[in-house]
């Protein structure tokens, strides 16, 4: 085979990249969830941080890893550059100003009712997995999910500020210590918090486990950009006790999700 034809082949064609690019990606992105168990992120442009997506407008659907990669019909790129050349170039050609950029998950479930500039068709979607079945190195080059029992939104919403009630229900059936990061030191592009950053617990070969999975320390503090830490039993109780007082109704109904999610983990 020629150069360029196993070039032609190892790609999707020029015609459904296309149409995906106007399309906002979004059934591109439904089938690639599916296929590969991974995370349904859209990035919208919003006046504000908070409030209802009724009031955004969707710049493009992808799908997210636990880490710092995230994928579309053009394959794998780092966050920050998905962020600077194809969702700000999105938004400049919309002509929009005033406003900025905000990124959020969801279930497959959840985006069909949200108001994306473009909908899902179930035609669309199809065409798209036809498109990923002749074209398997395309998914042969994402990572596996460790726990994909886990639905993928579900392990990123413990992700991002109930980590603690997960490592300690983790704990309470298992007896696996939960532990703090407690950070000293970020790398430099990441403007995050010095204390507590994230809980995991312990296995006894070393590994860490989390929403996402077990899986190497490091893969964890990079998804972080932790350069130096410290594990802390004693802050992982008190942020645990801290949630449990401040907002006991969220508490319950998470530490009963985490329980759920245990189940053949």
């Amino acid at each position: 085979m020629t150069s360029k034809k196993k070039k032609e082949k190892n790609r999707f064609p020029d015609e459904l990249i296309r149409e995906w690019e106007n399309s906002d990606g979004v059934n591109f992105a439904i089938a690639l969830a599916r296929a590969s168990g991974w995370l349904l992120q859209v990035d919208w442009w919003a006046q504000s941080k908070k409030g209802s997506e009724d009031w955004m407008e969707s710049l493009r659907v992808y799908v997210a890893t636990d880490g710092d990669a995230v994928y579309d019909f053009n394959g794998r790129k780092l966050f920050q550059a998905y962020h600077n050349y194809i969702i700000l170039p999105i938004s400049a050609k919309r002509k929009q100003i005033g406003g900025g950029i905000l990124t959020r998950f969801y279930s497959e479930d959840r985006l069909y009712e949200l108001p994306l500039r473009i909908k899902p068709t179930t035609a669309g979607i199809a065409k798209a997995e036809d498109a990923l079945k002749k074209y398997p190195e395309f998914l042969s080059k994402m990572p596996k999910r460790l726990n994909p029992q886990v639905p993928a939104h579900l392990a990123a919403k413990f992700t991002f500020g109930k980590c603690a009630i997960f490592a300690a229900v983790k704990e309470a059936i298992t007896g696996l210590p939960a532990m703090a990061i407690s950070v000293s030191r970020y790398a430099s592009h990441i403007q995050g918090k010095i204390g507590f950053c994230h809980s995991v617990v312990i296995h006894p070969d070393g590994e860490w486990e989390d929403a996402w999975g077990k899986q190497p320390a490091e893969n964890i503090l990079r998804r972080f950009g932790i350069e130096e830490y410290n594990l802390n039993k004693e802050m992982q109780k008190e942020v645990v006790t801290k949630l449990s007082i401040s907002s006991p109704e969220i508490y319950s109904e998470h530490e009963q999700l985490a329980k759920s999610l245990m189940v053949g983990i």
